[in-house]
């Protein structure tokens, strides 16, 4: 089935697989509830559901642009301050109650809880209707959902509930978002990050089990399996939830969490079994492939992405008209890189072939779309990679005084930059973990997990922020709910 016909089909099933809190939904749904019955009757029905669901994570509210590299790297001050013209100025001022902020964050929040109740919808029928499914089908299309639905809801909690909970175990008591795991019609009601956290790591763990089958854990993969896959549906792993990266999710709500030790042995394990492999800065083709396609773990593929992206990512003196262009200031990058040591930041492939100046700033080139559609770079942008992995296990390694660990780590990581002085083995703990947040830094840009990283922790000083007299706090850090989940009693 080609792309283009999955597209079709999916978007006429999410018209009525959709869900929300608007009146018209919850008076159509029963007549809805008999199309999905019709949908879910055949192996083929499910498959639609799956790729729509992944189609979901590509709205520009989500990852095809707002939760990759635009607003949650605004949030993080990346970018050159915009102009009060942009779209997304109130954004990155954390002026949250402006009409454009507002209709952003609803925008984000009613999409990814659209995207959950398609997902939760063809879990619910994978049990109902699980005799229409062989049973690889249905381990690796149930385990894909769990994955998603886990995925789905972490960023949502990530954005809209407190970070640091590390330093604030009193918070594990508080309310977080609503974690939703069944297709009704119902108002769900909050639990505590406890609670919510366990549903988390229960729907992780199921899924884990049922991707046992995943193709990727094998490298020969059972008898079996030419057959199920005859259609090619279960290729292109790197590009569907997968055992690797619905385990590398699973390091990234430990960490969370505050889980280090626990999170550092599932990060260890991907680093050490996934069929993801650094790269290495002497002999890849960096200006050709700027996602490091062999590093990722999960990416998805966004239709016309060159549109999206591309006259977003330009600084030269023709796109002074365009009040959204997102670039960076040339210090903001020499401070990021470290550019003043020529051993660190001028080899480093991330700063001398990514980075790319421009008469008004510098522009990051890694999701620039000059690709040709057959190359498998093309559309792509990345979600989870392996770098992270590294970063996670070398993090906790440091805080649990096992340096040496945490040191060789994050050399491997440089080492396949390009970076040629290394972290010393004599480093103090205190300088291993700088070495990390420079590392989440200069890995992430234009890929969104640097917000995190700075949530996560509590820091209250951003690099870049446009206001230096700010201390970064829940005020800026945690996003309103949307005014109808409040009325609807979800409490922030």
């Amino acid at each position: 089935m080609n792309r283009t016909y999955i597209q079709f089909l999916v978007c006429l099933t999410l018209v009525f697989l959709s869900t929300g809190c608007e009146d018209n939904w919850l008076d159509e749904q029963s007549s809805n509830q008999l199309t999905a019955e019709e949908q879910f009757e055949t192996a083929e029905g499910f498959k639609d559901a799956l790729i729509g669901s992944y189609i979901g994570l590509t709205a520009q509210e989500l990852y095809g642009k707002d939760l990759s590299w635009n607003m949650v790297d605004l949030l993080s001050q990346q970018y050159a301050g915009l102009p009060v013209t942009a779209q997304y100025a109130g954004m990155q001022q954390f002026q949250y109650e402006t009409l454009r902020a507002n209709g952003q964050i609803e925008a984000t929040w009613s999409k990814a809880y659209n995207t959950i109740a398609n997902v939760n919808l063809a879990l619910e029928m994978t049990e109902k209707n699980q005799a229409v499914l062989g049973s690889i089908d249905y381990a690796l299309i149930r385990g894909e959902l769990l994955g998603l639905r886990v995925f789905l809801h972490f960023d949502m909690m990530r954005l809209f509930n407190p970070g640091n909970l590390k330093d604030r175990p009193e918070l594990l008591n508080e309310y977080a978002i609503p974690y939703v795991t069944t297709f009704d019609k119902n108002i769900k009601s909050q639990l505590s990050f406890t609670e919510t956290f366990k549903l988390m790591e229960a729907d992780l763990q199921e899924a884990l089990t049922l991707l046992e089958e995943d193709p990727v854990v094998s490298e020969e993969p059972v008898s079996y399996y030419a057959e199920v896959n005859r259609d090619g549906f279960y290729d292109s792993r790197e590009q569907r939830m997968n055992y690797y990266a619905v385990k590398a999710l699973f390091a990234r709500v430990l960490q969370w969490q505050g889980k280090q030790d626990e999170a550092a042995i599932v990060a260890q394990e991907v680093i050490d079994d996934s069929f993801a492999m650094l790269i290495d800065a002497d002999s890849h083709p960096v200006a050709t492939d700027r996602i490091f396609y062999q590093e990722v773990l999960f990416m998805i593929d966004v239709e016309g992405l060159a549109d999206i992206i591309n006259t977003l990512l330009s600084a030269t003196d023709l796109d002074t008209a365009n009040p959204n262009t997102l670039y960076y200031t040339s210090n903001y990058v020499d401070e990021t890189f470290e550019t003043d040591n020529v051993n660190v930041g001028i080899p480093d492939v991330r700063f001398n072939t990514l980075m790319v100046t421009q008469s008004r700033g510098v522009v990051n080139r890694k999701l620039f779309q000059n690709y040709q559609e057959e190359d498998p770079q093309f559309n792509q942008i990345p979600i989870i990679k392996i770098p992270e992995m590294y970063y996670i296990a070398a993090e906790a390694y440091a805080k649990g005084s096992q340096l040496d660990l945490a040191i060789s780590l994050l050399n491997t990581v440089r080492i396949s930059r390009g970076i040629i002085e290394q972290i010393p083995d004599d480093a103090s703990q205190e300088d291993v973990l700088l070495e990390v947040e420079k590392e989440y830094h200069k890995e992430f840009l234009s890929e969104g997990q640097w917000f995190y990283y700075l949530k996560r922790n509590g820091i209250t000083e951003i690099p870049g922020v446009f206001d230096n007299t700010i201390t970064i706090d829940d005020q800026q850090y945690v996003l309103p709910y949307p005014d109808n989940e409040v009325e609807f009693g979800n409490r922030n």
